[in-house]
């Protein structure tokens, strides 16, 4: 099913929306946009770069309780996640398959984390397009592309003055069902603007064979070469719409189990009780992200743990261009692993 939504039609639309969903879109959080509470701030539908802070964080929120001890009963109690139905509104198609990805590890027959699986039960993702790829992403290198359907209940792609709304999900069709279907013109027009999107993105890196040459250079000095200028701190991981880590912390004085993002490049994440480090430097950390992302995800589901979404790209603050690096890395030759 394809709408038209028109510009002048959108507001109004959303108002209608919050009345059953709690809705979040990109907004300016003081001078960086994020996913916000409709009405928290001014909507920055029409950047072309995706929001500098993840919606991940509306699933694996950055700090959580996860239990609470009673000490006058003398008991553990979980907490209880009362979780209205949402709607991510203008979430790009990299931040939709992140979410999918994460499902991998969070919400599986064999291991469901109940935090994560009901968040994700109860939201929508109605996406956005990009017509206009930034220069620092490469989703199509990662089997992506700016207009990818994958996890979108309904996917917008701009016009002159309305947004085409394709619709994927019985749930989205009932948020659209009153808009004005499109015409056979308009749904060529879309086409053909999706095209010419997808041809301005050129191959960022090789990545058939990748998997090899990381696995095969392990103990490679490629890996203290790309990381001497890295800072270690973190800021490619927590602002990555796939990274995962995560510590549990049990705060005593408060009678709380925390859940707080972690990060592989910090030194003491991987910081043994016996005082051990097996990745006591950023050469080894940082062997542990590229690898983890394009070599250990396609051992564990089939997939790249990479989106493409170029967040790390832009927002480095030594200019490290993970691109880059995998270029490199496709250049190596293809040593034994000891060696």
């Amino acid at each position: 099913m394809t709408y038209i939504l028109d510009n002048k039609q959108l507001e109004k639309v959303l108002e209608q929306w919050s009345a059953d969903y709690e809705v979040y879109a990109p907004q300016k959080a003081k001078q960086f946009s994020a996913f916000l509470p409709l009405g928290s701030s001014e909507l920055v539908l029409d950047e072309p770069h995706n929001t500098r802070y993840p919606p991940k964080s509306l699933f694996l929120p950055q700090t959580e309780v996860m239990l609470r001890y009673n000490g006058r009963l003398n008991r553990l109690e979980d907490v209880e996640l009362e979780i209205k139905p949402r709607i991510l509104f203008g979430i790009h198609p990299c931040d939709a398959s992140a979410a999918t990805l994460l499902d991998t590890v969070f919400s599986t027959e064999e291991n469901s984390d109940p935090y994560w699986s009901n968040r994700r039960k109860e939201t929508l993702l109605i996406g956005l397009g990009c017509d206009e790829p930034p220069q620092t992403c490469f989703c199509t290198t990662v089997g992506g592309g700016p207009f990818n359907t994958k996890g979108l209940d309904a996917l917008m792609t701009k016009m002159d003055d309305a947004y085409f709304v394709e619709v994927f999900s019985d749930e989205a069709v009932k948020l659209f069902a009153d808009l004005p279907k499109a015409s056979k013109e308009q749904q060529k027009q879309i086409k053909d603007l999706q095209k010419d999107a997808v041809a301005k993105m050129a191959p960022a890196f090789e990545t058939d064979g990748l998997k090899e040459k990381l696995d095969a250079n392990f103990d490679s000095d490629f890996w203290a070469e790309i990381s001497e200028s890295c800072l270690g701190c973190g800021v490619c991981t927590f602002l990555c719409p796939t990274c995962f880590c995560f510590d549990i912390v049990d705060e005593v004085q408060r009678s709380e189990r925390v859940r707080n993002w972690d990060t592989c490049m910090f030194r003491i994440y991987s910081l043994e009780a016996s005082g051990h480090n097996p990745r006591p430097s950023r050469k080894e950390r940082t062997r542990q992200r590229l690898s983890h992302k394009y070599s250990y995800w396609l051992d564990h589901v089939g997939e790249i743990g990479c989106t493409g979404c170029g967040r790390c790209v832009r927002y480095c603050p030594v200019g490290l261009d993970i691109r880059a690096m995998l270029r490199a890395a496709n250049a190596l030759e293809m040593e034994p692993a000891n060696a």
